[in-house]
């Protein structure tokens, strides 16, 4: 069995990443797009619906700190230039189950009970990419490759 992984930086956390693992990421956000939306006129009541569900998009982390496989060792000083890892960012949000927040004042009838569902998007990490630099040119090479694509 390979064992491969490496370590990322991302949105302030550092995270485990395998070939084919998910991982979820809580403050991820994409551009905004045109969106279609909902179009009513006032002289019917029809409203026209339109779902187009989301593709599978790549998203590239480039801030590698720790890469292993089977041979080889590489860390970062803090962070190793040559690594990429290329992931695919799964279509809709996840959301989590509920964080409650209870706040309580002893002897004083003060009592707050607040909740709140974080959302978040899950990325599946498919491909570790080393930038191979020759003469004048750079290339990218496939270290791990993704047995689902």
């Amino acid at each position: 069995m390979t064992n491969i992984y490496s370590i990322i930086e991302s949105f302030g956390r550092q995270f485990w990443v395998e070939p084919d693992k998910f991982q979820d990421f809580y403050n991820f956000k994409l551009t905004k797009s045109s969106r279609n939306t909902v179009k009513t006129s006032s002289r019917n009541f029809k409203a026209n619906y339109t779902h187009q569900p989301e593709k599978a998009k790549i998203v590239l982390f480039d801030r590698v700190m720790f890469y292993s496989n089977d041979n080889n060792v590489y860390l970062g000083k803090p962070l190793l230039n040559d690594f990429r890892i290329e992931g695919s960012l799964l279509p809709g949000l996840r959301k989590k189950s509920k964080l409650v927040v209870f706040k309580m004042r002893a002897k004083k009838a003060y009592r707050r009970k607040i909740g709140h569902k974080v959302s978040s998007r899950r990325v599946r990490f498919d491909n570790v990419l080393r930038i191979m630099s020759s003469k004048n040119r750079y290339d990218l090479q496939v270290l791990v490759k993704s047995s689902k694509t």
